[in-house]
């Protein structure tokens, strides 16, 4: 018999003793106890327990509802391994666990109202969504960066106009590209202005994020780049470029290949790197005609760039 066959039995003959309990033990304590031994299993990372890990997992998520309010009792981890461990358990267990979690969102601290958002976005059952609109307005940075990511991963529309007032007051930059990737993720219309607003803000990872964002809303957002490509300047336009070239989408492409005849070497650029992200055979011969009068080391390391891509 294999480890894993008898580490299995193992967590099996486990579940069947407690199945059938003491004669003094309640129900809750039964299943308390169970949750507890399972999940020091489940969350190791003890060499001698890995062939239990799966297993115990397994068991907790098929013990559903009955392991949810004991679970939540552990959201206050601040190990790693434990919280991702309760995350995934979470999400198998699904939408049965969101009222045993979400009161946690009210919790002192840093780690339980995180950890309780992580889990409600893993579930990402639209049941939560009114429980985590509050909380960002939470007076820690993190929890508001958790739970912006919790709803994008819900993606539930009702969350939109929190999230683009959130992103509006924001001070963190943090928070704010944790909101624009929940808009980008849900990817509703509305989130357009402001996430072309994104585009220059003073955080780099913000600034990334709306170009990506931006892409996420396709092809609606083609009309509103192009409008504003033509009064941004410096590196925002830039950005817009390349959040342009992201759109899988006729009229982007064409805009992208006349920006490639642009007198400034920035423009020719990120056009090209534009047109990398959905290389066809139009762009690929308007390159090729421009590449052999081509001086700008940038320009000429995109045209390389979009060659190996394209081949």
């Amino acid at each position: 018999m294999s480890r894993l066959l008898r580490h299995t039995c193992f967590v099996l003959t486990l579940l069947a003793s407690w199945s059938a309990g003491a004669p003094a033990a309640t129900a809750a304590n039964a299943d308390s106890a169970k949750v507890a031994q399972l999940f020091v299993y489940a969350s190791s990372g003890e060499v001698r327990f890995r062939d239990m890990v799966q297993p115990a997992i397994d068991s907790l998520i098929a013990m559903g509802e009955r392991a949810a309010p004991w679970l939540a009792r552990k959201l206050d981890a601040t190990d790693a391994r434990e919280r991702l461990t309760l995350a995934n358990i979470f999400k198998g267990i699904g939408a049965p666990a969101v009222p045993y979690v979400v009161p946690y969102l009210d919790s002192a601290g840093e780690y339980m109202p995180k950890n309780a958002a992580r889990c409600l976005g893993q579930i990402a059952d639209t049941s939560a969504t009114r429980y985590l609109i509050p909380q960002l307005g939470n007076v820690l940075y993190a929890v508001r960066s958790e739970v912006a990511t919790a709803l994008g991963q819900i993606k539930d529309t009702s969350a939109v106009d929190p999230l683009l007032g959130q992103l509006g007051r924001e001070r963190d930059g943090d928070v704010r590209k944790s909101c624009i990737v929940a808009l980008g993720k849900i990817g509703d219309p509305r989130a357009i202005p402001s996430l072309l607003q994104g585009l220059s803000d003073p955080f780099f990872g913000a600034r990334q994020t709306a170009v990506i964002a931006l892409g996420n809303i396709a092809p609606a957002a083609t009309s509103a780049i192009v409008t504003f490509l033509h009064r941004a300047g410096g590196e925002t336009r830039y950005n817009a470029i390349v959040a342009l070239g992201m759109i899988d989408d006729p009229e982007a492409q064409a805009f992208l290949l006349n920006m490639v005849h642009s007198p400034d070497p920035m423009v020719r650029g990120f056009a090209i790197e534009g047109l990398t992200a959905h290389p066809d055979k139009t762009a690929s011969t308007v390159i090729d005609e421009i590449a052999p009068m081509e001086t700008d080391p940038f320009v000429l390391a995109q045209i390389a760039r979009y060659r190996r891509t394209a081949d």
